[in-house]
């Protein structure tokens, strides 16, 4: 491609992020998301009664999971007015896959996920590390110093009269 193609819009989704996708949602979602990400791998949009009849899901459940994934940001929906087989306009939702958000969305996850593991790192390195032998009471390094400064200040107080 080169620069005068600025105007020029992707068609084809790249085979890295398609199985990116399915990776994600299967190994952080459910079976039957990571059924119904499979067909709009392969179907870039799909009807929602055709996911149904495709998987044999019921509807109540194809919605609920479809719920979570949206929620999610991983698939988005589409609204449109169709004409049905008795003539009568009705609403039909498409689903799809937008990879640039699915992207954002794991590059932000996955920085959420390494700043947890940052912060629980930090939070096990400053556990209490010394534990009184009389008492059993844990005190962390920075108590240790305080304590041993004010008892060689006590020492030193009492040692000099």
């Amino acid at each position: 491609m080169s620069t005068s193609d600025e105007g020029y819009v992707h068609t084809e989704v790249p085979t890295s992020l398609k199985q990116l996708s399915r990776l994600v949602v299967r190994g952080f979602y459910s079976i039957e998301d990571s059924l119904i990400i499979d067909m709009l791998v392969r179907n870039p949009c799909m009807k929602e009664d055709d996911i149904c009849e495709l998987l044999k899901f019921e509807r109540k459940m194809l919605r609920a999971r479809i719920s979570t994934l949206k929620n999610d940001k991983i698939i988005q929906t589409r609204l449109r007015m169709e004409t049905g087989l008795d003539g009568k306009a009705q609403k039909v939702n498409y689903y799809f896959i937008n990879y640039q958000t699915f992207v954002n969305i794991v590059k932000y996850k996955l920085d959420v996920m390494r700043k947890r593991m940052e912060m629980e790192e930090r939070d096990a390195t400053s556990r209490s590390s010394f534990k009184c032998p009389r008492c059993l009471k844990t005190f962390t390094d920075l108590e240790v110093r305080l304590s041993f400064h004010y008892f060689k200040r006590v020492l030193l107080s009492s040692c000099s009269k």
